[in-house]
C-alpha cells in the first residue's frame, strides 16, 4: 500500500508543484516569544520560589539552568505530539515525501521557535553557556524542519527525527541534580543517569537504521529524483546530526560507566 502511494499521480503532482507556505510561521513568532518569556521572567520567579538552593547559583548556572527548563518543556510538548502522531496519523508513513498535516505543522512550528530563542540566548551569552555542537545541532535542525514547515516535504522524516526530544528531559534532569550537588553515587543520580543513557540510546541511536532504511526504500522509487535539492537537504543535514549524537552519546556512555564504577567502589570500599 505504502509503495503504491509512492508511485501515485496526486503525489507527483503535489512534489513538481512544490510551493512557499508562510501560514505558519506567525505560529513560529509566537513559539519564540513564549520560550523567551518563559527564559528571561517565569523560570527564574518559579524557581527562586520553588527551589531552595537556586539563589546560591552563580549567573552563568541561572542562564542555563532557566534554558534547561525552556528545553524540557519544548521536549515533553513536542516528544509527545512526535510520538501521537507516529501512532495515529497513518498518513504519515504512507506519504513521507509529500503529506500536509497541520497537527506536524503546529508541533514544528514550536519547535523552530523554540530552536531560535535557545540559539539566541547561547548567542548572547555565548561566553557562559555556549557550545558550538549544540548551537550546530540547533541550526541544522532549524534549517531542515524549516523547508518542512514552510513546502510540506519529508514530513514523516522530520517527525521521526522530533521522536530525539524524548531523551531531553532526563538530560536535563542530571545536570539540574549536579548544580544542586546531588552525590553523583546518590540513588536519583544514577537511577536517573541509567533512565537517561537508555534513553538516548533508543530513540536517537537505535533509531538511526530505522530512519535510514525508511530514506533507502524511498530513495528507489522514481518520485526520489524529482525531490531534487531537498534530497541533499534530508541526507546531509541528518548526517551531521547523527554525527552530533553519536558523539553526546560517548560521552553520555563514559559517564555512566564511571559513575556505576564509583558506585560499585563505594559498596566494596
Amino acid at each position: 500500500m505504502a509503495t503504491t502511494t509512492y508511485f501515485s499521480p496526486i503525489i507527483s503532482e503535489q512534489i513538481l508543484n512544490i510551493k512557499f507556505d508562510p501560514n505558519f510561521l506567525p505560529v513560529v513568532a509566537t513559539s519564540f516569544a513564549f520560550f523567551l518569556i518563559l527564559y528571561k521572567f517565569i523560570n527564574p520567579w518559579l524557581s527562586n520560589f520553588f527551589v531552595n538552593n537556586y539563589k546560591n547559583l552563580n549567573e552563568a548556572q541561572k542562564i542555563d539552568w532557566s534554558t534547561r527548563i525552556n528545553s524540557s518543556i519544548n521536549a515533553l510538548i513536542v516528544g509527545t505530539i512526535c510520538v501521537y502522531m507516529m501512532i495515529a496519523d497513518r498518513g504519515l508513513a504512507v506519504n513521507p515525501l509529500v503529506y500536509k498535516s497541520y497537527l506536524l505543522k503546529t508541533n514544528l512550528s514550536i519547535v523552530i521557535g523554540y530552536l531560535l530563542s535557545d540559539t539566541l540566548i547561547s548567542t548572547i551569552h555565548y561566553k557562559a553557556i555556549g557550545d558550538p555542537f549544540s548551537i550546530a545541532h540547533h541550526t541544522v535542525s532549524t534549517y531542515a524542519f524549516g523547508y518542512v514547515l514552510t513546502l510540506n516535504v519529508m514530513p514523516y522524516f522530520a517527525n521521526f527525527r522530533l521522536l530525539a526530544e524524548l531523551s531531553t528531559p532526563s538530560v536535563n534532569l542530571r545536570w539540574f541534580l549536579d548544580v544542586l550537588k546531588y552525590p553523583k553515587t546518590s540513588k536519583i543520580f544514577v537511577l536517573n543517569g541509567l533512565s537517561m543513557t537508555s534513553i538516548f540510546f533508543f530513540v536517537r541511536i537505535v533509531a538511526m537504521p530505522i530512519y535510514w532504511w525508511k530514506v533507502y526504500i524511498v530513495a528507489i522509487t522514481p518520485l526520489w529524483p524529482h525531490m531534487g535539492h531537498f534530497r541533499y537537504i534530508l541526507i546531509v543535514v541528518c548526517i551531521v546530526l547523527d554525527i552530533i549524537n553519536l558523539y553526546w552519546f560517548l560521552k553520555m556512555a563514559r559517564g555512566c560507566v564511571r559513575t556505576l564504577m564509583a558506585v560499585n567502589n563505594k559498596k566494596h570500599g
